[in-house]
C-alpha cells in the first residue's frame, strides 16, 4: 500500500489534472484512514474530471460521508451522480434514511440494468426482511403502549376505589358512633325519667299527637284517651318521636326481655350499670387511641390470630373402662364415602401442598382439648381409648367422632390424621351439621397459613348456617390475613348482630377498630 501511495505520488507530481489519479488517491487516503486527505482528493476529482465521468467522484464522496454517518448528505451526492449515470446503486444511502420502499426500486433498477448482480438481489431481500422486522416491532412497541395506558388508567381508578372505599370507612365508623351517642343518651333520658323528672304534656286536637315541653322520655298508659297517639312533639315543634307501646306490669316486661338475650350494641345491655361499669362497658366497645397504641400498634401476623374449634351439638364419645391396650383413633380405619367432589379435588389439592410429615401441634386446639378433658373429667389416654372403640361402636353420630378425633390429632400435630378425620366428617355429616367439619377445617388449614383456601371453605360455611359465630370470627380472621380489613370488619359487626352469646367477639372488634 505504501509502494502505491509513493507511485500515486509521483505520477500527481507529472500530471496534477488527472481525476483518475485524484480518485485513485482517495481510495488510498480511505485505506490510511485519513479524513481530510479523502475528501481533498476527492473534490479535486470532482473538479478536474469531465461530466461524463464525475458519478465516479460524486459516488467516491457519497460513500466517504455514508461511512461517516451523514447519510442524508451521501444521498443528495448520489442522486446528483444519478443524473450523470442513472445505472447507479443508491439503495444504501436510501436504506440508511429508512427509505426502505425507495430503497426497493433503487434495486430493482440495478437488476433490470444487471441481471445477474446476485449482490444487489441479496440485498433487496434483505432490506423487506428488515421492513417487516421493523414494521411488527413497531406493531409491537404500539400494543405495548397501550397496555401501558390501560394500566395507568387502571391505576388510577384503583386509587379512586381506595380512597372511596377510606371515605366509607370513615363514613360507617361515623354512624355507629352516633348510634353509641344516641344509646347513651337515651339511657341516661330514661334513668333521669325514673327519678322521676316528669313532664306535664297535651293531647293534640285530632289526638294523634302530644306536645311536651322537654326532650325527655315520655310514658303513658294506652288507654281510651291515648289510643290514638302516634307520636311525640317536644318543644317547639322542632323534634319528634315515634311511640313505643310498654307494658306498666314489671313482671311482664322483665319476662318479655329475658325471651331473647341483648346484643352488646343494644341499650337494655346498659340499662342500670353504674357510671364505673357503663364507661367500662363503652371503652371495652370504643377503645381509645393510647389503648389501641398499647395493645394493637400494627396488623397481628396471621400466626397471632386466634383458631377456633366448634364442637359438635352431639357427643359420640363411648365410656369405656380404660386397660392395658393403649389404641390411637385412627381415622383411616373408616370407610370413605364422597359427597362433593369439588371440595374433595379442594382437599386433594392442598393436601398435596401441606407438609404433614412435619409435627406443627396448635396451641389453641391444646386448649380445646384441654377443655373437653377435663368437661368429661378423664386423661388423654382414656380420650384416645374411647375414640378408638367410639368408631366401632359409638354413642352418637359417627361424624362426631371423627370431629373430636380430629381435635385429639390437631393438638398433637399429626396433620395428615387431622385432615383425613375431618374430610370423613365432613362426608358423613347430615346438610344442617357440615359446617362445623367445614370451620374446623379451615382453621387447620390457617394454621398452615393457606388463609385462601380456608375462606373459600368457611364462605360455604356460611351459607349453611349463619347464626354460628364461630363461622363468622374464623372468615373474619381470614380475611384478616388476607389483609382484607374492610371484608373482616364487616364480618365482624354480622357476629355482633348474632342474638348469641360471643366473648370471642369482643376482643376481634375491639382490635379490627383500633386497625382501623
Amino acid at each position: 500500500v505504501d509502494d502505491i501511495g509513493h507511485r500515486l505520488h509521483e505520477a500527481l507530481v507529472k500530471n496534477t489534472t488527472s481525476w483518475v489519479l485524484y480518485n485513485l488517491a482517495s481510495f488510498y487516503w480511505r485505506i490510511k484512514n485519513e479524513p481530510f486527505h479523502v475528501v481533498e482528493c476527492a473534490m479535486r476529482a470532482l473538479h478536474f474530471s469531465s461530466r461524463h465521468n464525475k458519478d465516479i467522484a460524486l459516488l467516491n464522496m457519497a460513500n466517504v460521508l455514508h461511512r461517516a454517518h451523514f447519510s442524508a448528505d451521501a444521498a443528495i451526492l448520489v442522486h446528483s451522480a444519478l443524473d450523470v449515470s442513472p445505472g447507479l446503486d443508491v439503495s444504501m444511502d436510501s436504506l440508511m434514511l429508512g427509505e426502505y420502499n425507495h430503497s426497493v426500486l433503487c434495486y430493482d433498477r440495478v437488476l433490470e440494468s444487471r441481471p445477474f448482480f446476485y449482490e444487489a438481489d441479496k440485498r433487496k431481500k434483505a432490506v423487506l426482511c428488515q421492513q417487516k422486522l421493523e414494521q411488527k416491532l413497531e406493531a409491537q412497541h404500539r400494543s405495548l403502549q397501550r397496555t401501558l395506558n390501560e394500566l395507568k388508567e387502571y391505576q388510577k381508578q384503583h386509587d379512586h376505589y381506595l380512597r372511596q372505599q377510606e371515605v366509607l370507612e370513615k363514613h360507617k365508623l361515623i354512624q355507629e358512633e352516633q348510634i353509641l351517642r344516641n344509646i347513651i343518651h337515651e339511657t341516661q333520658m330514661a334513668k333521669e325519667a325514673q327519678l322521676g323528672n316528669h313532664q306535664i304534656c297535651q293531647i293534640g286536637s285530632r289526638k294523634h299527637s302530644l306536645h311536651c315541653p322537654w326532650d325527655l322520655p315520655v310514658r303513658y298508659h294506652r288507654g281510651d284517651i291515648f289510643e290514638n297517639v302516634d307520636h311525640v312533639l317536644f318543644g317547639d315543634d322542632t323534634s319528634s318521636a315515634l311511640m313505643t307501646s310498654i307494658n306498666l306490669d314489671l313482671q311482664a316486661n322483665q319476662s318479655i326481655l329475658l325471651q331473647r338475650s341483648p346484643v352488646s350494641r343494644s341499650a337494655i345491655k346498659v340499662w342500670g350499670l353504674d357510671a364505673a361499669s357503663f364507661h367500662q362497658e363503652t371503652d371495652s366497645l370504643w377503645p381509645k387511641k393510647t389503648d389501641c397504641a398499647k395493645r394493637f400498634p400494627t396488623v397481628p401476623p396471621p400466626e397471632e390470630l386466634p383458631k377456633y374449634y366448634l364442637p359438635p351439638g352431639q357427643p359420640g364419645l363411648r365410656q369405656i373402662d380404660t386397660g392395658s391396650d393403649l389404641h390411637t383413633p385412627d381415622c383411616t380405619s373408616l370407610p370413605e364415602m364422597r359427597k362433593n367432589e369439588s371440595l374433595q379435588r379442594l382437599l386433594m389439592e392442598v393436601e398435596g401442598r401441606l407438609d404433614l410429615q412435619q409435627l406443627k401441634p396448635d396451641r389453641h386446639a391444646q386448649q380445646a382439648l384441654q377443655s373437653l378433658l377435663n368437661n368429661l373429667s378423664i386423661s388423654e389416654d382414656e380420650l384416645k381409648l374411647s375414640l378408638y372403640h367410639s368408631f366401632a361402636q359409638p354413642a352418637g353420630p359417627v361424624w362426631s367422632v371423627l370431629n373430636e378425633a380430629a381435635l385429639y390429632w390437631r393438638a398433637i400435630g399429626n396433620y395428615t390424621q387431622a385432615i383425613t378425620c375431618l374430610r370423613r366428617a365432613l362426608n358423613l355429616a347430615p346438610t344442617q351439621n357440615q359446617h362445623i367439619p367445614l370451620v374446623n377445617l379451615a382453621n387447620l388449614l390457617m394454621h398452615h397459613g393457606f388463609h385462601l383456601d380456608a375462606s373459600k371453605l368457611l364462605v360455604q360455611a356460611r351459607t349453611l348456617d349463619r347464626s354460628e359465630p364461630l363461622v363468622l370470627l374464623s372468615l373474619g380472621n381470614a380475611y384478616l390475613s388476607l389483609k382484607n380489613l374492610s371484608g373482616a370488619l364487616q364480618v365482624f359487626r354480622a357476629v355482633l348482630d348474632l342474638n348469641r352469646g360471643c366473648p370471642e367477639c369482643r376482643d376481634s372488634l375491639q382490635m379490627i377498630r383500633c386497625l382501623q
